[in-house]
């Protein structure tokens, strides 16, 4: 699959890796060369340039505010119809796109960065405009990304902040785990590497059982035992709150 990449920002260079592991030709759309270069991937910087080549699919990761006036201009620049847009913005609507592409099939996807290890947690809100053998291609692409969730339209503000935003609340976490072990005396670089593994691993068992987060917590913490002291420590210094807190503030609330 060929797909060009429009936008080499974080997200937009997450993209680009996983793609590249995943086996696809990216293009990227640039105005910066030496992004590209890094990435070692074919670029252009004109949109003129861009519907010249021969692709796929094009994933739009510009800000948010400039997708709509992007994708227009793309269109206008002589885009084929044949190429499906997906759009990685969760404040654009589907119907945004359909009024600036409307000949193309489009869909709103929000992609989060461990796409780059094709690790990712990708909500689709799946668009009308994209059927049939369309919407296989669509889910060939993000699958090859990582885990794919197709949300309502109405849910993917808060599925973006979920899959997009919880990684950094993670990262501070495993930070302070890391920094918590060293201060115990474990070097920091295994420190880093243990932390890892646990959370990897605690992830690939929440994902393979059908237990709540909440059950398999209740199978680690024994009666009277270390995990369930740690727990209530958790919880006396806030550490739930702290998390609500981080999500709703993320979503806007």
């Amino acid at each position: 699959m060929k797909i060009a990449v429009v936008g080499l920002g974080h997200m937009g260079t997450a993209l680009v890796q996983g793609l590249k592991l995943g086996g696809h030709t990216v293009l990227g759309y640039s105005s910066n060369a030496k992004k590209a270069e890094a990435l070692q991937i074919s670029a252009v910087s004109t949109y003129e340039d861009l519907v010249k080549a021969d692709f796929d699919v094009m994933m739009l990761t510009v800000p948010a505010k400039l997708v709509t006036a992007v994708l227009a201009k793309i269109v206008a620049a002589g885009l084929s119809e044949k190429v499906i847009v997906l759009s990685a913005a969760a404040s654009v609507q589907n119907a945004d796109l359909r009024a600036a592409a409307p000949k193309n099939p489009v869909t709103t996807f929000i992609p989060n960065i461990p796409v780059a290890v094709q690790a990712g947690t990708i909500a689709l809100a799946a668009d009308e405009s994209v059927t049939g053998q369309n919407d296989q291609v669509v889910h060939d692409v993000l699958e090859s990304l990582g885990d794919v969730l197709v949300v309502r339209e109405d849910q993917l503000a808060i599925a973006g902040t979920i899959g997009g935003c919880s990684p950094a609340f993670i990262d501070v976490l495993m930070d302070a785990m890391e920094d918590a072990a060293v201060a115990k005396g474990m070097d920091r670089k295994q420190a880093g590497q243990m932390v890892a593994s646990v959370v990897a691993g605690t992830a690939q068992l929440a994902q393979q059982s059908d237990l709540s987060a909440g059950d398999l917590k209740g199978q680690i913490t024994s009666p009277g035992g270390t995990t369930i002291k740690g727990v209530l420590a958790l919880d006396q210094h806030g550490f739930r709150g702290a998390v609500h807190a981080a999500i709703l503030a993320a979503a806007g609330d």
